[in-house]
């Protein structure tokens, strides 16, 4: 259960990570797509004002070439200072004069040339020159202030027939205000010079439609059609036949048209009169559309330039997106499963150490216990049996010595008495000095072995060579403790039941273990490790809880080789 609590802020972190990563991979992709979004936005806007400068410079040479000519001039002056009669005359004049220079603005895509009085009253329309007469100030704005602030006038404005894009310039002659004269295109025109610049994308342009009903004569209604993307706007109409209309949209274009206008986002930024691009999926590709706001002259509204363009780019960024979010998920799972192994594993070191605590403990009990009872009974022996036997000894040799030297068989009975009990000396000797107790306090273990094999060989009458090799300052207790006892316990086997002459140790420290290795050329054949009842066992558990291993050759006749190795620390 307590597995269990602490996954749970494990899994909290990673799901919080997995979504702050989401999120930072989603505002990247978005911030590529907008940066692309804002290339687009002002690539249409300066297609836009690269088409319209282009046919001012056209307009501005024409004035100068044409209109601005002293007869001209002077025709136009006298129309403002005459009665109706007088007016229709000029009007035909000057319409004879320019006429065939008109034809000239045609091939530079100029289609409207329209000339105005100083009150804004309509003189002559080239384009519909039997309209005239209407005053335009109210209607035109451009008009107003061409003559009344006698400056140009550039811009989009609705008009009374059309819309267009307008150049109005005040006209003088002799000093005198006398008028305006304006040029204008249709949509058409600018449509045609931004396609030469990107002959990829398709353009449309949507008037305000309160506009158009505020100033169109009423019989020109049928020039617009209800905008694919707002009703707020209106489209000149498709079907209408006239080599001005501008180039409708394809089929695709106004499916893309039909989906923004249930785009909630689009419809809002379109209504703060924003410049913007959005990125969309037809038919499986990615295209951008692009809004550019319209102001009429005065500043207003005037309408909205869009423009249609197939970007692999929005689908490019799409699929990276969903790829870098795959990557990101597959990253993070496969540091969770690393987390995972890694608590797992944290987790079963955990367990280690706890049982290797246990053992440690159960060990140090053990041997507490152990020496706690080797001392006791080590003692009895000696001070008890011990002291027995000895007084014994003393007084069999005592009796021996008053016994007459003709009485050879109590002296032979004695004699071998004296000879038992001293072997039963010997032998409990030897048991005293393998129940004594570890005399590590203070001591490395090469000097506790050196102190053992020391005190053996004089107390048990073996011949014994030892070796020491290596620095064994920081060998810890635990192994010390355990190498001294089977080095003991090993011994103490060979005196008691080997009938070994020669008995070699050796004692090595090797990188970070220790190796004791005890030979003797006794009668060999010890049990197998394991035995019930057999020494060798309980060497083989002191040296498993200490995590060492222990192997032993005893074959019969040959001896007795004991091999430990155990960690320093």
């Amino acid at each position: 259960m307590s597995g269990r609590r602490g996954l749970f802020p494990i899994l909290f972190v990673f799901a919080a990570a997995g979504l702050f990563g989401s999120l930072l991979l989603y505002l990247n992709s978005v911030d590529k797509q907008q940066q692309r979004y804002k290339q687009h936005t002002e690539m249409l806007e300066m297609s836009y004002r690269a088409a319209l400068h282009t046919y001012r410079v056209a307009t501005e040479i024409y004035l100068r070439d044409t209109i601005r000519q002293p007869d001209v001039l002077a025709l136009f002056a006298r129309a403002w200072q005459t009665d109706l009669t007088g007016k229709a005359r000029l009007r035909q004049q000057l319409h004879d004069r320019l006429r065939g220079s008109y034809q000239e603005l045609w091939q530079h895509r100029l289609r409207q040339l329209h000339f105005h009085l100083p009150d804004g009253e309509s003189f002559l329309r080239f384009h519909q020159p039997d309209r005239f007469g209407d005053k335009l100030f109210d209607v035109r704005p451009s008009v107003r202030i061409a003559n009344t602030e006698l400056h140009d006038v550039t811009g989009f404005e609705a008009g009374r027939i059309i819309d267009g894009f307008r150049y109005v310039t005040p006209l003088r002659y002799q000093g005198l205000h006398i008028g305006s004269v304006e040029t204008s295109i249709p949509f058409k025109s600018v449509q045609t010079a931004m396609t030469e610049y990107a002959a990829d994308r398709e353009y449309q342009f949507m008037v305000h439609a309160e506009l158009i009903q505020e100033r169109l004569f009423p019989d020109f209604r049928s020039v617009y059609a209800p905008s694919p993307l707002s009703e707020a706007y209106l489209i000149e109409n498709p079907g209408r036949k006239h080599p001005d209309t501008a180039v409708p949209l394809s089929t695709t274009a106004t499916a893309i048209a039909e989906r923004l206008r249930r785009d909630t986002e689009t419809m809002q930024r379109m209504a703060r009169n924003e410049a913007f691009s959005v990125g969309l999926i037809q038919a499986g590709s990615g295209y951008v559309v692009s809004f550019l706001p319209i102001k009429e002259v005065t500043g207003g509204k005037g309408g909205y330039l869009v423009s249609y363009v197939k970007e692999p780019l929005v689908t490019t960024i799409k699929r990276s997106f969903v790829f870098e979010l795959l990557g990101f998920a597959g990253l993070l799972g496969f540091a969770f499963w690393l987390l995972l192994r890694w608590r797992g594993s944290l987790a079963q070191l955990a367990e280690q150490s706890a049982k290797q605590q246990y053992e440690e403990l159960l060990l140090i009990q053990q041997e507490a216990i152990e020496h706690g009872e080797r001392t006791r009974i080590s003692r009895e022996l000696h001070d008890g049996i011990g002291q027995a036997l000895h007084a014994v000894l003393l007084r069999l040799k005592l009796l021996l010595g008053t016994i007459e030297p003709g009485r050879g068989a109590e002296r032979i009975a004695i004699g071998e008495l004296i000879q038992d009990i001293q072997n039963a000396s010997a032998e409990l000797r030897n048991l005293v000095i393998s129940l004594r107790p570890l005399p590590l306090s203070g001591m490395k273990i090469d000097e506790a072995v050196q102190w053992l094999c020391n005190n053996l060989e004089k107390d048990g009458g073996v011949s014994l060579l030892l070796q020491i090799a290596g620095d064994f300052d920081n060998v810890s207790d635990q192994c010390s403790l355990v190498l001294f006892r089977v080095c003991q316990e090993g011994l103490t086997n060979i005196l008691k039941h080997a009938a070994a002459k020669r008995v070699q140790v050796s004692l090595q420290r090797q990188d970070a273990t220790v190796v004791l290795t005890i030979c003797d050329d006794g009668s060999g054949g010890a049990q197998p490790v394991g035995t019930s009842g057999s020494g060798l066992a309980i060497m083989r558990e002191r040296v498993g809880l200490a995590g060492g291993r222990l192997l032993i050759e005893s074959p019969a006749g040959q001896g007795t080789r004991i091999f430990v190795e155990l960690p320093c620390h």
